[in-house]
């Protein structure tokens, strides 16, 4: 039993072959078996069922018309070995012209083809899956689900005064999908977790909430969840067992889990102690530090650097940390975007567009 799926413009279809209990039952469901003209059924078998409502009389004509011909004309062009194929289509809306009749006969000439295809050869293989699951935007979602998987990332740290401040960063933002909004701790305590709400209301990235939980872990944990933050920060001054819950808390949600190590004086003791390790460790100067603190740490995390970054130090810290932290050298400006333009083009990215993913049969 194999499955596939494709679709190219106006069409979309799954298939199933070998598999003849789900054939039958499609059959007797009101499945229809596909045929190259009335009275000649194409071989292999192969049933063709409508997942949508045939509501109309141009969806019932294409349906049974120009769809299942062109799906009967994929497969009699594939000359297959398999038996008992099964299909799911949608049938679009479309005016029933030559032209019309002509792209909807392609485009499910070509699904049909690409999914059978795609069922022999068992795509897509898990590491395909793997490599996109993060970066993958699905067409009626309009989002990703960004598990920072392709660093480096800028962190802009959003400790802004105002809601009028907030927006106009917001507004003057590039879409980059390197980029991570980071609702600071003074902006959380002021305006509360439904700031981060506010903040995806113009940007549909990640969303760190920067709570530096240092009690009730779960609890923080799960009300950032509720306000649809991606990740949480959780204090390295917290008791263990208050960061040991949290943790646990974000597994659960798939939250990225933040430790902030800022005034922690042995990190490698405390990193050693947890049961569950964290997504991300930020290697954190205070604001009131004179200079930046030296930390050492070994473990499997990937490495963020907050507190006064400045733009010289880009280029070096660029290979030393997946996750930068900017802030007052982004919100302060008086040209947010251009700042954001030119950290990210350090970085080498081409940030004025989103990258566009195309399938590819591998």
């Amino acid at each position: 039993m194999k499955f596939g799926e494709a679709s190219y413009g106006l069409a979309w279809v799954n298939v199933c072959l070998n598999n003849k209990e789900l054939f039958l039952k499609t059959f007797s469901s009101g499945g229809i078996l596909a045929n190259l003209r009335p009275n000649l059924i194409v071989k292999p078998l192969t049933i063709v069922k409508p997942i949508n409502n045939l509501d109309s009389e141009a969806k019932e004509e294409l349906f049974y018309g120009v769809v299942q011909f062109a799906i009967a004309k994929a497969v009699a062009d594939l000359n297959l070995n398999s038996e008992y194929i099964v299909f799911n289509v949608n049938v679009p809306e479309v005016p029933l012209t030559k032209i019309y009749k002509k792209r909807v006969f392609q485009q499910f000439y070509a699904s049909a083809r690409t999914a059978i295809l795609r069922a022999l050869n068992d795509y897509p293989s898990l590491d395909k899956v793997k490599r996109e699951k993060f970066r993958a935007l699905h067409p009626l979602v309009g989002f990703r689900d960004d598990k920072l998987e392709n660093p480096p990332y800028l962190q802009i740290a959003l400790d802004v005064p105002s809601l009028e401040n907030l927006e106009f960063i917001l507004n003057n933002l590039p879409e980059s999908d390197h980029l991570i909004l980071e609702a600071g701790t003074p902006l959380i305590k002021r305006f509360g977790l439904e700031v981060i709400e506010k903040i995806r209301e113009s940007f549909d990235g990640f969303i760190v909430a920067d709570l530096k939980t240092l009690d009730a872990g779960g609890l923080e944990v799960r009300l950032a969840f509720e306000h649809t933050a991606d990740a949480v920060v959780v204090s390295g001054l917290a008791p263990r067992e208050t960061i040991e819950k949290a943790l646990s808390e974000a597994n659960k949600y798939g939250l990225i889990f933040y430790l902030d190590l800022l005034n922690v004086q042995n990190p490698q003791k405390l990193y050693n102690s947890l049961k569950n390790k964290p997504d991300v460790i930020v290697f954190h100067t205070g604001i009131d530090e004179n200079k930046r603190r030296e930390f050492s740490l070994e473990g499997n995390f990937k490495r963020a650097i907050a507190g006064g970054v400045k733009l010289e130090e880009i280029d070096k810290l660029i290979n030393s940390y997946e996750i930068i932290i900017v802030g007052r050298a982004i919100t302060k400006s008086r040209d947010p975007g251009r700042v954001v333009r030119f950290i990210l083009n350090k970085m080498g990215y081409d940030i004025d567009t989103y990258r566009l993913y195309y399938d590819e049969d591998d």
